[in-house]
């Protein structure tokens, strides 16, 4: 297993951590399916498939688990009036969902649609797959994605705003 643990190494950039904790989950995933194995291939590419579908399932539940920007709902985010506000507060907060706005403009067409359907239509990712037809891991990639890149778009338009 020395080879498929190096395998793995490269894959994570040298992490051992991540790389032997994907290897334990190859190796009691492999030995649960060992009947599936059919010889089509040598038995060490069979299990760095596994390896790779194992890593591919740990960076999705990193991504799941590390993912703190969370796009509130839209029409609900649009609707904020609260009587208690201040006037400055009021302007602050309207500059806020203008610039958000502007910023989902920004995006490509593919995450737009993706972020409307979620937020705006708070849609359940299950709910967008069938509409789109796409698969679930697909669909929560691309949100993902869709989420990092308007998140890196208000950034830099912040930024650039207080650029003179």
């Amino acid at each position: 297993m020395a080879k498929v643990l190096r395998f793995l190494l490269k894959r994570t950039g040298g992490n051992r951590e991540v790389a032997q904790e994907v290897l334990q989950n190859t190796l009691i995933s492999a030995y649960k399916s060992y009947s599936t194995f059919k010889s089509k291939s040598s038995f060490f590419t069979w299990v760095c498939k596994i390896a790779l579908n194992k890593l591919a399932d740990y960076y999705r539940s990193q991504i799941r688990h590390q993912s703190h920007f969370v796009v509130p709902a839209i029409d609900s985010f649009n609707q904020i009036i609260d009587p208690k506000i201040s006037v400055e507060e009021k302007l602050v907060l309207d500059e806020f969902k203008f610039k958000v706005n502007q910023c989902l403009n920004l995006l490509p067409q593919e995450y737009k649609n993706l972020l409307t359907l979620k937020y705006y239509e708070d849609l359940s990712n299950r709910e967008i797959s069938l509409k789109l037809k796409i698969p679930d891991r697909s669909l929560e990639g691309k949100l993902y994605r869709a989420k990092k890149l308007l998140a890196k778009i208000y950034a830099k338009s912040k930024v650039s705003s207080h650029t003179p």
